[in-house]
């Protein structure tokens, strides 16, 4: 299911189905790339939790324990965006302008930590803001990583005219094969000029503000709390046989508050205290000059 918000020139949909973001308009120009269909194309606009990316052969050790995960990327074989995303969430509030959404999960497998979720989403003069809180409701520290996956959009601007503004200062090697890391991080900031670029790449960040405008200046800014130090970046294309449905070329801006693996590498993993709450903030904009 698919709600709707409104607040002034700005409106958007949040799916209960992975409790994401599936469209953002600002005065009828889209700022993401959009769905109405039950599940998100391309992971398009989902909560990325308890993990974001990637777990290397879907399995991880935590306090001497080895936990396997369901493998969900056969090809690959990882398992990848954590365990929300085809959730069906539960609507906790609704208003014209704001949704709040939640989740509990409960142990399983490979998982055996009980979290309940809070989304809050609230459009406002100032664009979307999503406010997300996890609970440990249980009694022993838990591996913690979160991201969102949006495709900005330019008010509709078809990407290779778009350019894109991002604070990130070293880049981490990923195995082509497996897109996992592949060695130490090295200085590289990611490229502006999106004209015929692939990527799906992974950067640190210093502040994660995020801006994708076209030739005219007109765009997306997005913005992320100090807990997200990490970005992945991906284009969607239909000449690699993975175009975003009824677009084409599309980019991902990921924030994540770690890296691929990190359930395996620690590398800026979080570890939730039993009985223990972690709040986080994303805020989307308009970037419209008079």
């Amino acid at each position: 299911m698919h709600i709707r918000l409104q607040h002034g020139p700005y409106s958007a949909t949040i799916s209960t189905l992975g409790g994401g973001v599936s469209s953002l308009y600002y005065e009828d120009a889209p700022l993401l790339c959009g769905y109405d269909t039950d599940y998100a194309p391309l992971s398009s606009g989902v909560i990325l939790a308890p993990w974001p990316n990637r777990v290397a052969d879907a399995a991880f050790i935590h306090r001497g324990t080895l936990h396997r995960l369901d493998v969900s990327e056969p090809a690959r074989n990882t398992a990848i965006h954590g365990l929300v995303t085809d959730k069906e969430w539960n609507v906790a509030h609704q208003d014209n302008d704001r949704l709040t959404l939640t989740l509990y999960c409960s142990p399983h497998p490979g998982w055996p930590w009980p979290l309940n979720y809070a989304v809050d989403w609230q459009l406002s003069e100032d664009g979307l803001h999503m406010h997300l809180t996890v609970d440990n409701i249980g009694k022993e520290d838990v591996p913690f990583g979160l991201g969102l996956h949006p495709y900005l959009s330019a008010f509709g601007s078809p990407l290779d005219e778009c350019t894109l503004h991002l604070d990130t200062t070293h880049q981490l090697p990923l195995d082509p094969a497996r897109n996992l890391p592949a060695g130490p991080l090295f200085p590289q900031r990611a490229p502006e000029k999106m004209e015929r670029v692939w990527l799906d790449h992974c950067f640190t960040v210093g502040t994660f503000d995020a801006r994708l405008v076209n030739s005219e200046g007109r765009g997306v800014q997005l913005r992320a709390d100090e807990s997200f130090g990490w970005a992945q970046l991906f284009t969607a294309d239909p000449a690699l046989r993975a175009g975003y449905p009824g677009i084409g070329r599309a980019l991902a801006v990921e924030p994540m508050t770690c890296p691929p693996d990190a359930l395996r590498s620690g590398r800026d993993l979080m570890y939730l205290p039993p009985q223990s709450s972690q709040s986080f903030h994303m805020q989307f904009c308009a970037i419209a000059p008079v």
